[in-house]
Order: structure tokens, then C-alpha cells, then sequence
């Protein structure tokens, strides 16, 4: 018997854990059709998973993708298995077509993945955002971009302690940025604060976060001049109250990341506002 226990359920996915009673035993089913979209993970314990012609053994941080459609079947090495999965289950209009399209394709080509340090973090986060819906919604997106770039060549997963530690600590680099990011930030000062090398911080901050701390800061930077601009404030306002320290420098940016210039960005913000 596997039993289902949910942890987060929105409109477009959900998210929670299989495991089994402790007191009866399992029989595994000869085979089974899939009818969602899904990214699993196992948390705990081991067992064997055929799919289409493959078979893998899986334990703790093993990956497995499922698409509608496919057929499965798990086998358990024990009466009472002690396996533990946790699961994103979400719906394909949760993604664009394209996406969707792309994530059956990698899911048939390649339905298990070794442990990842980067989806590792990402289901960690998940786990901790259950209050804050916009933030997992955030974090499942993350997760699906992440397994549509997935490499062989990851990096040797971490232990679970070790995994909490660097979060912790890369967590507390992000409120960081994210409550000071007018301020002028050093790598360096960063890292120290936070109990870490530089030359190491960085490095596990680009592995878990997926992009180097200067970007991230860059993002949220942005993102406040964005806010400022459609709150009425000007360019030059907007710029360097956001942290920037050259206009020209900003605008471009801003360009790249939104693909408009600031003035006409707040331009066309102006006149939404004024047809509302």
C-alpha cells in the first residue's frame, strides 16, 4: 500500500510525500499508466524502477520524471518498504507548450537523473515555502527549467547536512542582497559574513542558486528600479536609488533584462494607469 500524504496544493500543482504504512505489506503493481506531469525525488530508502524498456535502481537523491501517458512500474526489495518520495505533480497548461512538449521529450529520452546538488536546493526550498505560495510556485518552475538542462556531469551530491549547512548560508546571503541591494556589496564581505571563502562561497552560490551572486544581485536591483518606475519615480531616480552608480551602465541593463528602455517603460506604465 503507498500512501499519499499532501504538503502543498495550488491551482496549477501540487506537492507531497509517498511513503508506506509501517504495518502492512506491499504488493507492487505489474504495471502502471501515468496521468500527470511529474518530478519525484526520493528522500529515502531504495527501489527499482522500470520505464519503457529501461530499468534503474534508485535511492536517496535520485530523480525520476513521469508524463502523461507513460508506463511505469516499481519493484520493492522489501514486505514493508521504507521508501520515501516527495513529488511535484503539476498541470501542463502550468506551462507554456513549448515547455510542456520539452519536459515529455527529456522525460522519455531520460526519465531517471543522478542526485543534483541544484534540484537538491530547489526541493529544499519547496519544503520550506509551503506559507508562501508565490515562492513555490517559483520554486517548481525552477525545478523544471533545471531538469530541462540537466547535465550527467553534476557535481557529487552533498550530504544532507552538508546540503542544509551551504543553504543555510546561502539563504542568509540572499536576504542579504535582497534587504541591502542599494548598498555597494563586496564578494568578499559577503562570503565573511556568512562564514565562507570567497573563492568557495561563490562557487556554491552559483551551483545552488544557478547564477553567480553578482547576477542575482543585478536581478534584484532591477527589479527594485522597476518597482520605482512604476511608482512614478524618474529614470535617474530609479537608478541610483536601486543601487547603480551609472546611468548609461543601468540602461543597458535594464534593456537587457527587460527588453525596453526605462523611460519608455515608465512611459507606457503612465498611460495603463491612466486607462485604468
Amino acid at each position: 500500500m503507498i500512501r499519499y500524504t499532501p504538503l502543498l496544493d495550488l491551482t496549477e500543482f501540487c506537492f507531497g510525500r509517498f511513503d508506506h504504512p509501517g504495518e502492512e505489506h506491499h504488493h507492487d503493481p505489474k504495471l502502471e499508466v501515468t496521468s500527470e506531469y511529474s518530478v519525484s525525488r526520493v528522500e529515502k530508502g531504495k527501489f527499482s524502477l522500470e520505464i519503457e524498456g529501461g530499468l534503474w535502481e534508485l535511492g536517496p537523491g535520485h530523480y525520476f520524471l513521469n508524463c502523461a501517458g507513460m508506463e511505469y512500474r516499481c519493484r520493492h526489495f522489501e514486505l514493508v518498504p521504507t521508501d520515501v518520495c516527495v513529488s511535484i505533480n503539476y498541470l501542463a497548461s502550468a506551462n507554456s507548450p513549448e515547455q510542456t512538449d520539452r519536459f515529455e521529450r527529456a522525460a522519455r529520452k531520460q526519465p531517471v537523473h543522478s542526485p543534483s546538488n541544484r534540484l537538491a536546493y530547489l526541493f529544499l526550498q519547496l519544503a520550506k515555502s509551503r506559507e508562501e505560495p508565490m515562492r513555490a510556485e517559483e520554486a517548481v518552475h525552477e525545478v523544471i527549467a533545471e531538469i530541462l538542462r540537466y547535465s550527467d556531469h553534476a557535481r557529487e551530491p552533498y550530504r544532507d547536512r552538508q546540503l542544509s549547512w551551504y543553504a543555510e548560508r546561502v539563504d542568509a546571503a540572499r536576504q542579504q542582497m535582497d534587504r541591502c541591494y542599494a548598498q555597494e556589496q563586496r564578494l568578499a564581505l559577503l562570503a565573511r559574513s556568512v562564514g565562507m571563502s570567497e573563492f568557495h562561497f561563490a562557487r556554491i552560490f552559483r551551483e545552488l542558486v544557478g547564477v553567480p551572486p553578482h547576477a542575482y544581485l543585478r536581478r534584484r536591483r532591477l527589479s527594485e528600479a522597476a518597482r520605482r518606475l512604476r511608482d512614478r519615480v524618474s529614470v535617474t531616480d530609479a537608478c541610483f536609488g536601486s543601487g547603480f552608480q551609472n546611468l548609461s551602465h543601468f540602461t543597458r541593463q535594464f534593456c537587457r533584462e527587460f527588453g525596453i528602455n526605462p523611460s519608455v517603460y515608465a512611459r507606457q506604465d503612465k498611460h495603463r494607469a491612466g486607462d485604468l
